[in-house]
């Protein structure tokens, strides 16, 4: 088959017009058409699962490890080079039904006489295929790769985030060798392997990106400061990230200000796992980056009736548990839940257009990223839900050079600091008082104008530390953890915000749409309630106002132009999400947009009202709002700028232990791959009054005429001692000299002995209770190539 470049094939597809109309929203100036992201490309689709090996993980004492299997897979299309690369990351999710197979990290799909499953592999990975396959047939090589770590992970405080960043750094690493033609391969397997099917057909020269879910959200969020930091290794090449997409993501790395890559965030509100939509702090915390330059979008998806799971084909369990809520629960007359396959075409709708246009410069996809549109209709739930433009609500802020910011409460460092080691941020009275762009703010008749910050937990299951800001209201339930205005009135009232100094007049007519984010106070009685499952029964409004240098003035309402007004639905919950109010500049007619010298809001329709609000700004271009303007065209692109590091060294993946051949090409056919297995002896095995000893030693020939790692080496001997606890699972001793908790024999701890010829462990025995413990002792070469001797037995007195 004749192989074509994705950038000529993209121009034929844009030649062909295949275009689609869309459904706008109420924020939409015009209609316009964006490409179907869920419709297929031209281009054949193949997929490979491969397996390459364990990587070993040195856990949160420094000094136990434990292997992941480095697997997953790669779709992508047969007849394109050069592809754009995107990669997937699952969440915490079980490993298997049943127990895992003996001497296997993973299980096995294994059945009795009669075809009844005793034991399956629940491949996480595998459930993004849908979005994987789309992505390929446009031309992308998209990598989903396994990523439990389930066994180890709670132990740290970022729950497994940056052990995470290490399993994606591996995988990349191992990407970057198939691209070489050297990465491994399964011979005698050419439909299982990846071989030499994608060398030199991957585009690593620019940015990729990467989609991470639930706690691969966390993850994604967390690699973005990993691969900022990381020391690239010999033979490889520093990853550039175009994009970094977290999905219903929990909030535990300790990167929690996500800056240097276009970054979104999509929010389930039917989320019954992470109910709290902790990915709505990500994007608070990503809007406007301190000591950085801001080149990149910033996007945020609340999504309407859409749980945890179903983004991911393999997680068939509905997470919201309640059978009363009556937007989010499945079995109400008056749900807002959609079916699983909704769920996904939206979400499929969603995603493959951040990645297409961020990843793959598709700008026509533009509308989406700003909320112009929603979806378009062949993206929209075909069976379920309250409407597609109830469906999303979009906030969008742009790199800093294509925006003019007025009301913007400063952005604060998360976490705040420890009370005990250091005072918070200090209160900033100027924000009610002086505009972003330095003019002034003036009120009449509001009863609340304030700064607040709902705050958070410092870290996963730790304390909040205080900020020097008070507590919005309904703090609890309001998800948006960043400063933002609290605005309340029950009388007339207005807020004038100043564009300049003096009130003198500045020229915004180069830019397409004045946006904000706002959000209703849902438990404020002064608030319409609504019914809690229809969302355009009730909605807050207020008028926004220019005002020229001459006196002249254009109001339009607010409500005209969003969703984000109206009250949330649900009653578990009932979440408070800043979402964005997107008004074209092209409506304020009768004014002068080259000399602008306010924007005021007018509160008293309704006559009673509390909101937050946040992020008021004119940004995009007057193309954004021009009727007939191609999509895209309000959108100036912005070069990038990649911040530096700005902390300590990431730590580097663990060796790889039995990884498979390299694929035997013209470059390697010469070379000697060193296959043999090093060798390992035991001299001691015993416990004193305090400690348990195990020393040995151990060597490694490698090739005959081998250089580099061919040349041989013992890279690490590791020792696991444990006890068996139940079916298949043990309880592992740790450097501490503590028991962990149950794990699967296959899945469980190791510690990295000191030493590589002669070597040794010693651990302290004081807390281990007596009995007999098994000893398995296993050494590695530099090769990855792995013996382990037959297990041993100890007994403690």
């Amino acid at each position: 088959m004749r192989r074509i470049s994705l950038r000529r094939s993209r121009l034929f597809a844009a030649a062909t017009g295949a275009l689609v109309a869309l459904t706008m929203t109420a924020s939409a100036a015009s209609a316009a058409d964006v490409p179907d992201p869920l419709a297929m490309g031209p281009h054949p689709v193949k997929k490979i699962d491969y397996e390459a090996g364990n990587m070993l993980m040195t856990l949160a004492d420094g000094v136990s490890t434990t292997q992941v299997p480095l697997r997953g897979s790669i779709t992508y299309a047969d007849d394109v080079d050069f592809a754009k690369i995107v990669v997937f990351v699952h969440g915490r999710h079980g490993v298997c039904i049943g127990s895992p197979s003996p001497d296997r990290l993973i299980c096995d799909d294994v059945a009795d006489e009669d075809g009844t499953p005793t034991q399956t592999d629940i491949r996480s990975y595998a459930g993004y295929d849908y979005m994987a396959k789309n992505l390929a047939s446009h031309g992308y090589t998209v990598m989903s790769l396994e990523a439990n770590t389930s066994n180890f992970d709670n132990n740290w405080r970022d729950g497994g985030a940056n052990a995470r960043s290490q399993i994606i750094q591996a995988n990349l690493e191992l990407l970057f060798r198939w691209n070489n033609g050297a990465g491994p391969y399964v011979p005698g397997e050419p439909d299982h392997t990846v071989g030499t099917k994608l060398t030199g057909r991957l585009n690593f020269a620019d940015g990729i990106g990467i989609m991470g879910h639930s706690r691969g959200g966390d993850a994604v969020t967390d690699f973005i400061g990993y691969t900022r930091n990381y020391r690239v290794r010999s033979g490889f090449q520093r990853i550039t990230l175009a994009g970094v997409l977290a999905l219903a993501p929990v909030n535990y790395t300790a990167y929690k200000m996500p800056y240097g890559t276009n970054y979104a965030v999509l929010l389930p509100a039917c989320d019954g796992d992470v109910s709290t939509l902790q990915g709505a702090r990500f994007f608070e915390n990503s809007k406007y980056p301190t000591g950085s330059p801001d080149t990149f979008a910033k996007v945020q998806w609340y999504v309407q009736g859409t749980d945890h799971n179903f983004f991911n084909t393999v997680w068939t369990g509905d997470d919201f548990s309640s059978a009363t809520d009556p937007a989010c629960s499945r079995g109400t007359a008056t749900t807002a839940r959609l079916t699983p396959g909704d769920q996904r075409r939206v979400g499929a709708g969603l995603m493959n257009s951040f990645m297409r246009r961020y990843v793959g410069g598709e700008k026509a996809f533009d509308p989406i990223m700003t909320g112009q549109v929603t979806l378009p209709e062949s993206a929209a739930p075909l069976e379920s839900g309250k409407g597609l433009a109830e469906e999303v609500k979009t906030s969008y802020v742009a790199p800093a050079v294509t925006r003019f910011d007025v009301l913007k409460p400063t952005p604060i460092p998360d976490p705040q600091p420890d009370p005990a080691v250091g005072l918070p941020t200090p209160f900033d009275a100027t924000l009610t008082t002086t505009t972003a762009s330095g003019g002034p703010i003036t009120t009449q008749g509001l009863t609340t104008f304030q700064v607040c910050n709902p705050n958070d937990i410092a870290y996963r299951q730790g304390p909040t530390f205080p900020t020097a800001y008070p507590l919005c209201p309904d703090g609890a339930n309001n998800r948006s953890k960043g400063n933002q205005f609290t605005i309340a009135w029950d009388q007339p009232a207005s807020l004038t915000a100043y564009l300049a100094r003096a009130g003198a007049p500045v020229d915004v007519s180069r830019y397409g749409v004045l946006d904000m984010r706002a959000a209703m106070n849902r438990n404020d009685p002064r608030n319409p309630a609504g019914d809690g499952y229809t969302p355009n029964l009730v909605t807050q409004d207020f008028g926004v106002t220019l005002t020229d240098a001459s006196g002249a003035r254009a109001t339009t309402r607010a409500a005209r132009w969003t969703t984000s007004l109206e009250p949330s639905i649900g009653n578990q919950y009932r979440h408070i999400v800043l979402n964005g109010i997107r008004i074209p500049l092209n409506t304020f007619t009768g004014v002068d947009l080259t000399r602008i010298v306010s924007v005021q809001l007018g509160f008293g329709q309704p006559a009673l009202g509390s909101i937050q609000l946040a992020d008021l700004m004119f940004q995009e271009t007057p193309q954004a709002a021009a009727p007939g303007a191609a999509p895209g065209a309000g959108v100036a692109d912005v070069d990038p700028v990649y911040p530096g590091p700005d902390g300590p060294p990431s730590p580097p993946p663990g060796p790889i232990v039995n990884p498979p051949a390299v694929a035997p090409t013209a470059a390697t056919a010469k070379v000697c791959l060193d296959t043999s297995k090093p060798s390992v002896k035991v001299a001691r095995l015993a416990t004193t009054k305090s400690k348990l000893v195990v020393t040995g030693v151990a060597s490694d020939s490698g090739c005959p005429t081998g250089k580099g790692i061919a040349a041989g080496g013992v890279q690490r001997t590791l020792v696991s001692v444990y006890r068996l606890s139940g079916k298949r699972k043990a309880r592992f001793l740790n450097a501490k000299g503590t028991l962990s908790k149950a794990l699967p024999i296959d899945g469980g701890i190791a510690i990295s002995a000191k030493g590589k010829g002669s070597w040794s462990v010693s651990v302290a025995t004081a807390k281990l209770p007596k009995g007999t413990y098994r000893v398995a002792v296993s050494t590695f070469d530099r090769s990855g190539n792995l013996k382990t001797l037959p297990v041993k037995f100890l007994k403690v007195k």
